[in-house]
């Protein structure tokens, strides 16, 4: 019998972090190519990075992007930067709201907006989507339950946890919602037990693959700048975790992916 061949997607990464440490965006795609990544989906932590990744998608046939207001933007989008963003979303490759979300990992030089201002930035950004009708990307990191609550509040969207991070409460609260659950590199760490426990119970159809490149870059690679191919590496690691194959796990992300962003298969 013929193997069935590896088809991945990277559903979220920040193309233009990778560029500057150093990786040229051509070979960044060569090697993905190679790796059966067949798409990618680069990141917008606000204005300037949702256009980076507009020109990189109007460049690469397989790079399409979202367009977000991150957390650690210290204010709110003005009304005339919310414009901005409604004109980038209309673009054909612009597929979500993101990435926003919820971060109260307080950090001098990292993040220092207060927890109303991300409240109030999350709450528009979820408005926003259901306005254009776009799924929205999460970012969360120790704000479950707040993250929760915005949710229920707001209009109904579909939304992807990018990096999951959490416990069996916070998936089984995630799954109840219907949400997307996308498992980054740090799945592989060994001090990752609590993450990995909760990768084994997302249901197949909720489950995502990313790299969040240049970010967590999967065991082996530990420690270099991770690059969209790596997203193979962690797919074959969960799918061992999960008692899968990489085959049939690729496959089932694939679908996921596209089905949650509205990527059109090549």
């Amino acid at each position: 019998m013929a193997e069935r061949e590896v088809v991945l997607i990277d559903a979220h990464c920040h193309l233009d972090e990778v560029g500057r440490r150093g990786l040229a965006a051509t070979a960044v795609v060569e090697q993905a190519r190679a790796a059966g990544v067949q798409q990618i989906v680069t990141s917008g932590d606000d204005l300037l990075e949702s256009r980076a990744g507009l020109a990189l998608a109007e460049t690469f046939p397989e790079i399409f992007f979202t367009v977000g207001w991150h957390p650690v933007n210290r204010l709110p989008p003005t009304a005339d930067e919310l414009a901005q963003m409604r004109e980038l979303l209309a673009h054909p490759k612009a597929l979500a709201v993101g990435e926003v979300g919820l971060d109260y990992f307080f950090r001098p030089g990292y993040l220092e907006t207060a927890k109303e201002v991300q409240r109030e930035v999350f709450a528009t950004m979820l408005n926003l989507a259901a306005e254009l009708a776009k799924p929205v990307v999460i970012h969360q990191r120790q704000a479950h339950q707040d993250l929760l609550q915005l949710l229920d509040a707001g209009p109904p969207v579909t939304g992807i946890l990018h990096c999951f991070s959490g416990d069996r409460d916070f998936v089984e609260a995630a799954v109840a919602r219907g949400l997307y659950c996308s498992f980054a590199g740090n799945v592989t760490f060994r001090s990752a037990g609590d993450l990995q426990a909760a990768a084994r119970l997302v249901p197949s159809e909720l489950l995502l693959v990313e790299t969040d490149a240049p970010f967590l870059a999967p065991e082996p690679h530990r420690g270099l700048p991770s690059q969209p191919a790596m997203v193979r590496t962690t797919a074959q690691w969960l799918a061992v975790l999960r008692g899968d194959c990489l085959e049939s796990l690729s496959a089932v992300t694939t679908e996921n992916t596209r089905r949650a962003l509205g990527i059109p298969a090549p």
